[in-house]
């Protein structure tokens, strides 16, 4: 993720490749284990596992079956299908289909990473790569992972990724995780965001619902960010309103004024964390999307926040006609600027360059000139 300034500041996102990508079925090198890491009790595989499983979005046997017989790129198809059919968040599953498909296939899983599910299953395989090898040689190894030149998009999650990483390889010690991020020769903004997430949800240590293992929360909404040197600062408040909802639940008048209370060069940054919370739990819904954020002070509160429900929405093509949709139903002026700001730029990144001009046929005046210089270039 990066930051940028103004109203819109959108975040990036993108997918890693490394090594070869599959073109058939999944790898199975000599010796993969069917147990859980570190060697816990061996997993209850189901070797027959169906294609149209809906076990595997929340049972962990199931979902290493399914990894294990179809391999992690239609792993992450399959769980992108059960979000959209109402099984919840892909997110967190994906995150353990990641971990698990680099447990049966080392580095070669990085080569089937997929945009799908806010990229959980990048995120996961880098996490359990640096559970393996540690951080010793960490600017190497950042070069051999994410260093593929793919595209910026890609890029900037492939280093998200390693900051999730760096807290579990430090013990959730959020201070030397961030160190960690600062040896990186390029992304270092992007492994922030990685740190602040990891630090709220915990994911690699197994714990969600509020019980970070991390001793970097506590009962103040403003903890972290309150205690990070400056140049931290605004990659953590694109992340505490994750922590806000954990202490106050999804009321966001309440998680608005925690924002409020942010300094105010901050602001924003949790504005836009806020948006990017209210996309997801009002997916589908841009009327509820658009309600919750009113709850932001007008001007570059609630702009920010319009940016940060969209771009929660616009992680691959599939999302084109919802994004679309979403600022057309925008009716305050700033905020429907701040929306095609933010899905103009991300188009540019996820839209192959035959789609583009369709795209911003889409958009509506005076958004559809700015759309078209925007993605000529």
């Amino acid at each position: 993720m990066t930051r940028t300034s103004g109203a819109a500041l959108s975040v990036a996102v993108i997918i890693l490749s490394t090594g070869c990508i599959s073109t058939g079925g999944p790898r199975h090198p000599a010796g993969a284990a069917a147990h859980v890491h570190g060697g816990a009790k061996p997993r209850q595989i189901d070797e027959a596992i169906p294609r149209n499983s809906t076990a595997l979005f929340h049972d962990d046997d199931a979902l290493f079956s399914y990894v294990k017989r179809y391999g992690l790129p239609q792993t992450i198809a399959r769980l992108s299908e059960l979000e959209e059919g109402g099984h919840g968040d892909c997110h967190q599953p994906a995150h353990k289909s990641g971990r698990y498909a680099y447990e049966l296939y080392g580095v070669d899983t990085f080569g089937d990473a997929r945009l799908e599910c806010h990229v959980g299953g990048l995120h996961g395989a880098i996490e359990a790569y640096f559970r393996d090898h540690g951080t010793a040689d960490l600017p190497q190894e950042a070069r051999q992972i994410c260093g593929t030149g793919r595209d910026p998009f890609f890029a900037s999650q492939c280093f998200h990724g390693i900051g999730h990483g760096l807290m579990a390889a430090t013990d959730y010690e959020l201070p030397a995780a961030l160190k960690g991020c600062d040896r990186l020769e390029q992304g270092g903004d992007s492994c922030y965001t990685g740190v602040f997430m990891e630090n709220i949800v915990g994911g690699l240590a197994g714990h969600h619902d509020g019980a970070a293992p991390s001793k970097f929360v506590n009962g103040d909404p403003q903890y972290p960010c309150s205690i990070v040197e400056t140049k931290y600062k605004s990659s953590c408040y694109l992340l505490q309103t994750s922590r806000m909802i954990q202490l106050f639940g999804p009321q966001f008048p309440k998680i608005a004024a925690a924002c409020n209370d942010a300094p105010a060069d901050q602001r924003g940054f949790c504005f836009q964390s806020m948006g990017r919370d209210v996309g997801g739990l009002h997916r589908n819904d841009a009327a509820g999307a658009i309600r919750a954020c009113d709850s932001a002070p007008a001007g570059v509160g609630r702009s920010a926040c319009i940016a940060g429900a969209v771009q929660d929405l616009f992680w691959d093509a599939s999302g084109e006609k919802i994004v679309l949709q979403f600022c057309r139903s925008v009716t305050d002026a700033e905020g429907k600027r701040s929306c095609y700001d933010t899905i103009i730029g991300r188009a540019s990144s996820i839209l192959p360059a035959d789609g583009r001009t369709e795209f911003c046929r889409l958009t509506e005046e005076p958004y559809r000139s700015q759309c078209t210089t925007a993605l000529r270039q």
